[in-house]
């Protein structure tokens, strides 16, 4: 099982700066998100050995790749755009991962087919490539990057290209597959938030080239360290302090849609423990399957509230457990 460290590791572009550090524990799920040209690409480029670093260091097992060649770093890549060979069948393409692998003929074979039974490709060994869905080229994909048995493996935005319903299925399945390549690190390059937090051990949140937090999806969620990460995980509210006190300790309150509990009749709970938001206007409601997303107006502001209802009278109030909100100085977490 193999830890993967990125030590101050600069890289310079003339319009762009990385300028970051982080851990991945062995056999981690991570998931690199931030918004389009914060680097999460790059990152994937210098560890697998594309990139070159102006500075800082990368270890994977505490052995030093910072400078390692690519075919010596112990790397799997998946690319957006598959990169697959169209001349070769599935079977080819695969091997061609183990053509600097000394390797009988036999247990190549054996290892093609491993690999196929793992991505759920079995008995598509001699399709070619041009016959395959985006689906079953991205499971070729995996195979391929599989097939060297990497300590790391790096997906970048691998299932992007691909319609909803078939990128929920192959994000599970990506999960399994990390699962049962027992001790294999994953880093996965994604923009979408919702995916990151339901298949990740630990999200790394980037911007500008700098990582905003590292954490566990839980803790990205329910407690962001930065506003940039609190408006990046999903859906919430943030309202100026001078809303409620002159208290110079914050300047802002977030919190989630689901913290907020919506009434249409006065509040009469523990005002100690909730912040209560009197006489709001409903602007619009969303429908999300088995709850509403209800946006409103507070003094001007937008609030977002979950329900399962959807509110009777265009007047409303909601309130939110204190313990719920977080608090924020100079764009940064104090509680």
């Amino acid at each position: 099982m193999s830890e993967l460290i990125l030590e101050n590791v600069i890289v310079e572009y003339p319009n762009f700066k990385l300028d970051l550090s982080f851990k991945a524990e062995a056999g981690e799920f991570v998931s690199v998100i931030g918004p389009s040209g914060s680097g999460k690409s790059t990152i994937l480029s210098v560890i697998s050995g594309l990139t070159p670093i102006k500075e800082g260091k990368i270890t994977l097992g505490g052995r030093d790749i910072t400078h390692e060649k690519i075919q010596k770093r112990h790397v799997g890549i998946v690319f957006q755009d598959y990169a697959l060979f169209e001349n070769m069948n599935v079977s080819k393409n695969i091997a061609y991962a183990l053509k600097f692998h000394k390797m009988k003929r036999k247990e190549k074979k054996e290892t093609k087919d491993l690999l196929l039974s793992l991505v759920g490709l079995e008995g598509f060994d001699k399709r070619k490539i041009s016959t395959l869905s985006g689906g079953q080229c991205q499971r070729v994909a995996l195979a391929r990057a599989l097939a060297t048995s990497p300590e790391v493996l790096l997906l970048d935005e691998p299932l992007s290209a691909l319609d909803a319903n078939l990128r929920r299925h192959l994000k599970d399945e990506i999960r399994k597959i990390h699962d049962k390549a027992e001790g294999m690190t994953t880093i996965y390059v994604t923009h979408d938030i919702e995916e990151a937090l339901s298949i990740s051990d630990r999200i790394v949140i980037i911007k500008d080239g700098k990582v905003e937090m590292s954490a566990r999806p839980e803790e990205i969620y329910q407690h962001p360290a930065t506003q940039f990460t609190a408006s990046f995980s999903g859906d919430g509210t943030f309202l100026p302090a001078s809303l409620f006190s002159d208290n110079e300790n914050y300047d802002t309150i977030f919190f989630r849609p689901e913290s907020v509990h919506m009434t249409e009749s006065p509040f009469h709970g523990d005002f100690k423990m909730h912040l209560c938001l009197d006489n709001c206007s409903v602007l619009s409601t969303e429908y999300r399957g088995s709850r509403y997303l209800v946006n409103l107006d507070f003094r001007g502001h937008l609030v977002k509230a979950e329900t399962t209802d959807i509110p009777n009278k265009k007047i409303v109030s909601v309130y939110i457990r204190k313990p719920l909100i977080s608090f924020f100085k100079d764009e940064k977490l104090i509680n």
